[in-house]
């Protein structure tokens, strides 16, 4: 006798796409677990996140927030000044000196590393993102109040002015004669040497009201504007028993701010730093080379757009 057919029990679909499922799991399990193991030989940790310690490698671009570039890590942004308008200090280098930062995060101050509202702006980046740190005048870089200088937009001269010899030939480059004519050291107006005695130069200024002097520099050359115009607004002989006054007028409002440049009598470099017309001043930020003293960026609100390139 012949035996049935064997039928054979429909699938489960449900137990089929567990199984299916299971078994996916568990291969990624152990992709994974290679991996970890993979990098525990090799002595390498792999991050994505900047945290406090970490050594983070990326690009950035240094701005203020009016938009002008003072530093790149980026060759085409520090060559592109249609596009990245810079400051004054800023100054291009050679094409290979431009390649990723390094640092810590989180380290500042007394410590080394860089400015702290930077060292802590970068912690809780991750891995290849791109963001703009604020960093504020408090937490960047600091004042140096020798550096900074206040006067009055009408500023006062004397008409009669008295010099030791050697300060008078440090700052007019000549020796004092009696009754001779020559440029002021500072404002560019005649002055008249009326005496010469005991080791002392007496010399008199004689400006025209109206004339427009520039101390700090040529505000009207094309290729390299420095400083700004003022007016002689008065000139009276007759003021404090005879020293006389002359009133110079500053030709400067407060948009000039960080608009201007310029170098003073002694040849030290400077940036307005501000202009308060209801007060009637203005302020010089120095800036000094030989120590890396920038009165363009002390004090200052400072954007960093950063992106992340390494974590370790």
């Amino acid at each position: 006798m012949e035996s049935e057919p064997r039928v054979r029990e429909p699938r489960d679909p449900v137990k089929t796409v567990t199984t299916v499922i299971t078994v996916l799991v568990l291969l990624c399990i152990s992709v994974i677990g290679y991996v970890i193991y993979d990098n525990s030989l090799s002595g390498e940790s792999v991050s994505t996140v900047v945290e406090d310690g970490s050594t983070v490698t990326m690009n950035y671009v240094g701005m203020f927030e009016d938009g002008r570039v003072f530093d790149a890590s980026l060759y085409d942004i520090a060559s592109n000044d249609a596009l990245y308008p810079k400051s004054f200090t800023f100054t291009l280098r050679d094409e290979g000196a431009y390649e990723p930062f390094e640092m810590t995060a989180g380290l500042y101050g007394e410590s080394g590393g860089t400015i702290k509202g930077f060292a802590l702006g970068v912690i809780g980046m991750q891995l290849n993102e791109k963001r703009i740190i604020v960093v504020a005048p408090e937490d960047g870089y600091a004042v140096d109040e020798s550096m900074v200088e206040t006067f009055d937009l009408a500023e006062e001269v004397p008409v009669v002015e008295t010099l030791s010899d050697s300060s008078f030939t440090s700052l007019f480059g000549v020796s004092a004669e009696p009754m001779v004519i020559m440029p002021h050291y500072k404002w560019g107006w005649d002055v008249l040497v009326t005496e010469v005695s005991l080791g002392y130069v007496t010399f008199k200024n004689i400006p025209s009201v109206g004339d427009i002097v520039t101390p700090y520099g040529d505000p009207n050359d094309p290729d390299d504007p420095m400083g700004w115009d003022c007016e002689v607004e008065s000139y009276d002989v007759y003021y404090d028993g005879g020293a006389g006054r002359i009133v110079v007028r500053h030709l400067l409002t407060e948009a000039d701010t960080y608009w201007r440049e310029g170098v003073d009598h002694l040849g030290a470099s400077f940036v307005l730093s501000s202009v308060d017309e209801d007060a009637g001043t203005f302020q010089i930020h120095k800036i000094d080379t030989e120590s890396g003293y920038n009165g363009e960026i002390s004090g200052r609100t400072l954007l960093f757009e950063v992106t992340v390139l390494e974590i370790a």
